[in-house]
């Protein structure tokens, strides 16, 4: 999970966020082939919106793949910090408008209009009631032809299995992350900075509401939009508007 909190959790990462940080390359480079297949296209007049964009890795990567214009929204000012840098460091700060805004509050203030929504690794911090909004908001902003891209289901792992363990090397330190969901609704994970003589010098538990979203529970909300649902890859959703409304 990266980049989104609702109201409730508005400074949710400010804890982990340097911790989580280090293991969201990985999960970006996986979707790094959707990502450029659906929006390179997209010329240098279009609007594409990064909902829950957290540190800036799916705005940096839009910026790769298309000339258009990006809206990221983000509530959390640490995320918002590691984004700017990230944007400014790969010389596309320019093209990118960042808004202090949340799902669905921050919904109101964008084009009426837009040519691609990203949303990613973020629907489960959401409430139904804010996930059909947001939904509801993709349905009918859409340009005709184009699509929204959104993560689901895979993302953390279901309640009662395993959890699953993710490390990386950081200098002298090994950053070390456990995930795992102890009940319905709930997703907690556990960040340790590991030294040579595996001692944690370091720990962060992490635990917050999460709810498991799939490409059925979109398709069940979307009933009746002028939509298509599609499952491009594992854990990928695409939302694509199929007629003028």
């Amino acid at each position: 999970m990266v980049g989104y909190c609702s109201n409730m959790e508005s400074h949710h990462y400010d804890a982990t966020a340097e911790l989580h940080e280090v293991h969201m390359p990985a999960a970006w480079d996986r979707l790094r082939g959707v990502v450029g297949d659906t929006f390179g296209g997209i010329g240098p007049d279009g609007v594409i919106v990064d909902i829950g964009a957290g540190s800036g890795l799916g705005s940096a990567m839009l910026a790769e793949v298309t000339d258009a214009e990006i809206i990221a929204l983000e509530p959390n000012a640490t995320m918002r910090a590691m984004m700017v840098a990230r944007l400014d460091t790969a010389g596309v700060l320019e093209r990118v408008t960042v808004l202090a805004e949340s799902v669905p509050e921050g919904l109101d203030g964008l084009p009426g209009r837009v040519d691609g929504v990203l949303v990613a690794h973020m629907l489960g911090h959401l409430t139904n009631e804010e996930r059909t909004r947001l939904l509801e908001w993709i349905a009918t902003s859409l340009t005709p032809g184009r699509d929204a891209l959104l993560t689901v289901g895979v993302e953390v792992p279901e309640q009662g299995h395993e959890p699953v363990v993710d490390e990386r090397t950081v200098g002298r330190f090994v950053y070390r992350v456990t995930h795992y969901m102890p009940g319905p609704g709930r997703y907690e994970g556990l960040f340790e900075v590991i030294d040579g003589q595996q001692r944690v010098v370091r720990s962060v538990h992490d635990a917050i509401s999460w709810d498991t979203v799939t490409a059925a529970d979109i398709r069940t909300a979307l009933a009746g939009q002028p939509v298509d649902v599609t499952e491009p890859q594992p854990g990928v959703v695409l939302i694509s508007s199929s007629t003028v409304t």
